[in-house]
């Protein structure tokens, strides 16, 4: 009886060990991945080492610890690039050359590349009013009439002609002489020579029924284009309408040197200043003197106007807005006629030498002083 007892409580222990392994192998093999590959725990105490769960998978596993230890000491990610980082020499790399171009201009020279150039339209305008220029230079009058009274002729003036349209003269060379402010005076009995400019024709057709003449004469009093590097400030014009009962005929008809083609903006603005001059003059005296005028057209610079009887305060006063808006240039003008800036500022001074001394109304801020005038200073 002792026997089996003693038997029985073998085998119950024997059970007790066996389920305590199989217990011990469960919790094994669901403990975290990321522990296992941890061998250390940090606690308050410091870092433990986590020996229990190893020998508890090693002894559900029936591996051995020696295993473990190869398997933990063992790389397991390796670097194929870091490693053969310094398996090759240094090479270093070949520096390209850099070729520097020699010197072959001067520094004056280099100065010169630096100068703005004329656009397609203003080279365009140059050539045109070259070859305008050129032909009534050298063409003093039409070959195509032997009727003094009949064609055209030209006018001398400083450095150029201008053309003097007689009847029946060519309307597409008054237009183009018209458009480019080289026209002088044009006598018709009809008005066919204008008929290429609308609104000078149409003035003219207006003026034709009040008068009822039979020969009229138009005056122009025009400002030639300023032409830049980029744009081409358009001409500004006063034409005058009149009855008249002959033309006359200037006599001396010479012509003229030929204008290169490098000099005609700067000779074109030197009779810029004298045109507008010519225009403040003309319209100054109408409304000093008290002349009435009657305009047939003001806009896009330009005034067409003939004298009249009758009062016309709207009228004279857009002669006194024109008038001022010419003498301050660097202001807004007063009449929507004159565009603002009309005149550059890099010829402003120039202007301002051509009437600044005779307008006292003139206003800008390149108004022309003697070099000996000695400014007062208050220095209080």
């Amino acid at each position: 009886m002792t026997l089996l007892c003693t038997k029985l409580d073998t085998v119950d222990k024997e059970l007790q060990l066996i389920k305590s392994q199989q217990h011990d192998a469960k919790h094994a093999e669901l403990s975290p991945a990321e522990d296992l590959k941890i061998p250390e725990l940090e606690g308050d105490d410091g870092k433990h080492q986590k020996t229990q769960t190893n020998s508890l998978l090693h002894a559900a596993t029936g591996t051995t610890s020696t295993s473990a230890t190869k398997e933990e000491n063992k790389i397991r990610y390796a670097n194929a690039n870091r490693t053969k980082l310094f398996d090759k020499s240094f090479i270093p790399k070949t520096q390209k050359d850099i070729f520097i171009p020699p010197q072959i201009s001067t520094y004056k020279e280099s100065l010169g590349q630096h100068k703005q150039t004329y656009n397609h339209i203003t080279r365009a305008y140059i050539e045109t009013i070259h070859k305008i220029q050129s032909f009534l230079n050298q063409n003093l009058r039409s070959t195509n009439t032997k009727n003094p009274h009949e064609d055209y002729i030209t006018q001398n003036l400083q450095g150029y002609n201008k053309l003097i349209a007689q009847p029946s003269t060519n309307t597409n060379l008054v237009g183009t002489c018209y458009h480019h402010g080289l026209l002088s005076t044009v006598y018709t009995a009809t008005g066919d020579e204008i008929s290429t400019i609308p609104e000078l024709h149409k003035a003219f057709m207006h003026y034709k029924r009040i008068t009822k003449g039979t020969l009229f004469y138009i005056k122009f009093y025009s400002a030639p284009a300023e032409i830049l590097y980029d744009k081409i400030k358009p001409i500004i014009q006063v034409i005058k309408l009149g009855l008249t009962r002959e033309m006359i005929i200037p006599e001396k008809i010479e012509k003229q040197e030929e204008i290169q083609k490098i000099e005609i903006p700067a000779f074109y603005v030197r009779k810029r200043f004298i045109g507008l001059a010519t225009i403040i003059n003309e319209l100054e005296t109408n409304y000093l003197s008290g002349n009435i005028i009657r305009s047939y057209y003001v806009r896009e610079q330009t005034m067409i106007y003939s004298n009249c009887r009758e009062t016309r305060p709207a009228d004279m006063e857009e002669i006194r807005q024109w008038v001022l808006s010419l003498l301050k240039p660097e202001q807004k003008p007063t009449t929507r006629a004159i565009r603002q800036n009309f005149i550059s500022t890099e010829i402003m001074s120039n202007y301002c030498k051509t009437i600044g001394h005779k307008y006292p109304d003139h206003q800008c801020s390149k108004y022309y002083r003697e070099d000996n005038i000695i400014l007062a200073v208050n220095l209080k």
